[in-house]
């Protein structure tokens, strides 16, 4: 637990600015939705035409699919930061424009109240256990930088690090940002229509 916590304390930095990223990709999003409500309509559209099918399958399903396509992005967006923690960046940046341009077209048309309770029952889990497996990214990527720089770092024990602190602190939070979504946020939805 401790050297877990010493971990989180070293990635401050890197959590730090992948969170502006986001922050400023959301308010891009939803600008870019005001300009052109249009474009975002179509947009959304078209994502609810990809992920339309999962509505329909046993809530058990639905969960899984939530947990396992967050995960792995989350793991992806881990994994290749190697690459000087650009996938990172343009991974929380394409979900940060994205969620700022749904959150300004659900507004316009059921209020406020709709976009909070649609987001925070599991996204103040999920977002930032997303922006951490980024955080991790970025530094792997800045270390990766150090070592092409020539100085002498560790990115094997670093990787290793990264993957170990995923598996044991984000992961079981994902999973519990899933059940959420999928069992608690319908519900909360549901009251924020009827009040």
């Amino acid at each position: 637990m401790n050297r877990d916590i010493e971990y989180l304390y070293s990635l401050r930095k890197y959590i730090f600015a992948i969170t502006a990223v986001f922050i400023i990709s959301v308010v891009i999003g939803v600008f870019a939705s005001i300009r052109d409500p249009e474009s975002s309509l179509k947009y959304f559209e078209a994502f609810g035409e990809s992920f339309g099918w999962i509505k329909d399958l046993d809530p058990l399903a639905i969960m899984m699919i939530i947990f396992l396509n967050n995960a792995l992005k989350s793991l992806v967006a881990l994994v290749l930061g190697i690459g000087l923690g650009i996938i990172p960046v343009v991974f929380i940046s394409v979900n940060g424009i994205m969620l700022g341009m749904i959150a300004d077209l659900v507004f316009r048309e059921m209020g406020a109240a709709f976009v909070l309770a649609a987001l925070l029952p599991h996204g103040i889990i999920e977002i930032p256990m997303i922006l951490l497996s980024a955080g991790i990214g970025l530094r792997l990527g800045h270390i990766m930088y150090l070592s092409l720089k020539g100085e002498r770092t560790d990115l094997k024990n670093e990787l290793k690090q990264g993957i170990g602190f995923f598996m044991r602190r984000i992961v079981p939070l994902l999973l519990l940002a899933a059940v959420i979504e999928t069992f608690i946020t319908p519900l909360v939805i549901s009251l924020s229509v009827l009040g």
